[in-house]
């Protein structure tokens, strides 16, 4: 793809926390050029080894190697097979490798059927969707050792944003929580909170987007993970009724409302993880920058990640997947003139 091209031959450019945004400052307006940023140093699958996990654990390691194998020799694209990587499905597959490479390739072709629903471009270019604040990571964890993940709905433009957009920011931030073993191993636990929610949000909820948002879901290799909706209403019972039954029996076994009952959700989650909003003692009101930059500081990472799954091995002959790489460049030209009109529904059916 032309951004994946083009970060090969330009110079970094770094992404600096503004405290009026609440998170990563405008630059300049040169930064909208996908050319001005440029990853880490580029490495083969073979290369892409940083630190060697499970040492001391043959089995895993032996298993971990096994997964390696099967995902570099998969199909014709460069694929990530580092050990914290490939531990995120081995972890969640209870370390069967054979499920961890199912759940692998399906999340493989669902991003080649659909990349417009996957992150692609280097970080700066979501740099004004994450200032939205429409979603971030807590700083601490709640009371099982999970990494709490807040979404708040009702901060959502839906004339600004799109179902692709929320998709996005969902990605970037599971790449950050996912990026240590302890949330591996623990899980995630998602709090929505649906104080303003509106009904014009419910234009997102065609089939089409329905059915990709729900099984890139499904893919995550997150092997625990709960919803806590917070500050719902019967706007939301709407959605709901619209939602469930789509979703698959393990998402909706772990949903759980709580409305503004605060020891019920303390419950779940203790409170001196949660700020004062929820009851929790935490401080009081977010601190949008503190909590952006946690991803922000890892924009080399992400930046050297994006290329997986649309890089080709050297021996590949491009022209094999012309027409891929056609509708992946109109798929984004599609969602930048749906944008333009100020259109939620990207995927309609």
């Amino acid at each position: 793809m032309p951004e994946i091209e083009a970060l090969r031959h330009q110079p970094s450019t770094k992404l600096h926390p503004s405290a009026k945004t609440g998170g990563v400052g405008k630059q300049n307006d040169n930064n909208n050029n996908h050319d001005s940023v440029e990853p880490a140093p580029e490495a083969t699958p073979g290369q892409q080894q940083q630190k060697s996990l499970y040492a001391d654990d043959a089995k895993k390691s032996a298993k971990i190697k096994e997964l390696r194998k099967l995902v570099e020799n998969c199909d014709d694209f460069v694929r990530r097979v580092d050990d914290l990587f490939l531990c995120r499905f081995l972890n969640c597959c209870d370390w069967n490798v054979e499920e961890a490479q199912q759940r692998m390739c399906k999340l493989f072709k669902l991003k080649y059927d659909h990349p417009e629903w996957f992150v692609d471009k280097p970080l700066v270019h979501y740099e004004d969707l994450l200032n939205r604040n429409i979603k971030f990571v807590l700083d601490k964890r709640d009371k099982k050792g999970r990494r709490i993940f807040v979404s708040r709905l009702g901060a959502l433009d839906i004339n600004v944003s799109s179902a692709t957009d929320l998709a996005h920011l969902d990605e970037l931030w599971v790449e950050y929580m996912l990026n240590d073993l302890e949330t591996q191993q623990n899980g995630i636990v998602c709090l929505l909170d649906m104080s303003g929610y509106s009904i014009k949000s419910m234009r997102y909820l065609t089939p089409g987007n329905i059915r990709i948002g729900s099984a890139k879901a499904d893919l995550l290799p997150v092997k625990h993970m709960e919803f806590h909706v917070v500050n719902s209403s019967v706007l939301l019972n709407a959605a709901v009724a619209i939602l469930f039954p789509v979703l698959s029996k393990q998402i909706k076994e772990s949903v759980h409302f709580h409305y503004t009952n605060w020891n019920s959700l303390h419950a779940h989650l203790g409170k001196e993880a949660l700020p004062s909003e929820y009851g929790g003692s935490n401080g009081t009101g977010f601190n949008f920058e503190k909590l952006n930059r946690q991803l922000f500081d890892m924009e080399a990472h992400y930046n050297n990640i994006i290329r997986f799954g649309y890089e080709l091995k050297p021996h590949v002959d491009r022209s094999k997947y012309t027409k891929y790489f056609q509708n992946a460049d109109k798929s984004k030209s599609l969602k930048k003139k749906n944008k333009n009109k100020k259109d939620g529904n990207v995927t309609e059916e």
